[in-house]
């Protein structure tokens, strides 16, 4: 299956307030915490989807501390 994976880095309180924020988007990404203590979670996201995810994440920049690390759009899982 085809995904593309977006690693962002939040302050480590706001990890399971990211989740609930994109479980409410449901279906345009997964969630992974790649490290807990330093805030590191993945999104695995579909790639028709990818550009709405991003979207949302630049949206949640401007309200949290959230900062987008890498972003492969081509990645196949």
């Amino acid at each position: 299956m085809d995904a593309c994976c977006v690693l962002v880095r939040v302050a480590c309180n706001d990890i399971g307030l990211l989740c609930s924020l994109m479980a409410g988007y449901e279906g345009v990404a997964v969630v992974r915490t790649i490290d807990p203590g330093q805030g590191l979670v993945e999104l695995v996201v579909a790639p028709a989807f990818y550009t709405v995810a991003l979207d949302i994440l630049q949206a949640l920049a401007q309200e949290m501390s959230l900062c987008l690390l890498d972003a492969e759009a081509g990645d196949s899982r």
